[in-house]
């Protein structure tokens, strides 16, 4: 689904050079007790080890807390988008994913309108309309919430629709089986806000299960997730949990996710860094 976001800066220079040759390499130079933070009670985590140990006790319950909350309304607000994001910006973060994938268009040498595309995560189907439907023939919405699956159909309207399939799942339950039944593989699985909402381990799972539904060579995977900014410091991450705010949502940094794709068995391609978010482009390593 969604959460909150800023405009973005691409990543150049030796900053962008280092993605490059990281990526060509598969190798992980961050150490996994380098990831540390702390929840909204308070309490503090001084390895991923400790965070990780957290999720696996707590995960069935937390989720089931996140399930009420988006039966619930999620964020609320007066539209479909305000439900999924929490604000008003949609449009804005719609123009921004859109020159982000250009870009990885004209990185990838993959033109400007290619076959499918996977919304996993979809909610009501906010990136579907505002990105992959001006690039992409068809897109396939994967959307765990029944409610927010049959509204997303709605919401895109009956020529867009005609261009999607839906698929109501939970993305850490999918197997390659049921990536493999999607008709082949596709050229785009975009993940925004969406794994914030997962453990760790299922973050993982669902990357690596996702990214082999993709074409060989030339498919990407982007994902767009919050980061820490402000106050908040850059190198450690924060977590929400039900019993101090309703569901469960983790802020990762940096770091955490490139060690989080290193263990998926993904390369990063190209990444930029938003004022509030990390958005990265990232392939498979076999």
């Amino acid at each position: 689904m969604a959460k909150k976001k800023k405009k973005s800066s691409p990543e150049t220079g030796p900053a962008a050079e280092a993605d490059v040759h990281a990526s060509l390499s598969n190798k992980c130079m961050i150490r996994p007790d380098s990831i540390k933070g702390s929840d909204d009670s308070g309490k503090f985590y001084s390895n991923y080890d400790e965070l990780c140990d957290a999720q696996r006790v707590h995960k069935d319950r937390w989720y089931e807390a996140n399930r009420q909350w988006w039966v619930a309304g999620g964020y609320g607000g007066e539209t479909d988008e305000e439900a999924m994001i929490g604000d008003t910006l949609g449009a804005e973060d719609g123009v921004e994913g859109l020159a982000f994938l250009d870009k990885m268009m004209a990185q990838n040498d993959s033109g400007k309108q290619v076959a499918r595309a996977v919304d996993a995560g979809a909610g009501v189907g906010r990136i579907t309309k505002l990105v992959l439907l001006k690039r992409y023939d068809s897109v396939r919405l994967v959307e765990a919430d029944p409610h927010w699956s049959t509204r997303s159909r709605v919401y895109l309207g009956r020529k867009r629709s005609a261009r999607c399939t839906f698929t109501c799942a939970r993305l850490e339950d999918l197997s390659e089986d049921d990536v493999a039944g999607w008709d082949g593989p596709v050229d785009l699985i975009w993940l925004q806000w969406t794994l914030q909402y997962l453990t760790d381990a299922d973050a993982i799972k669902t990357l690596q299960t996702l990214a082999r539904g993709l074409v060989l060579g030339t498919g990407r995977l982007v994902v767009k997730e919050n980061r820490p900014y402000g106050k908040a410091r850059s190198d450690r991450f924060q977590m929400e949990t039900p019993a101090c705010s309703g569901r469960y949502d983790i802020t990762r940094t940096d770091a955490q996710h490139r060690l989080m794709f290193h263990r998926a068995g993904l390369k990063v391609n190209m990444s930029e860094e938003g004022v509030e978010t990390n958005t990265y482009a990232v392939s498979p390593l076999w």
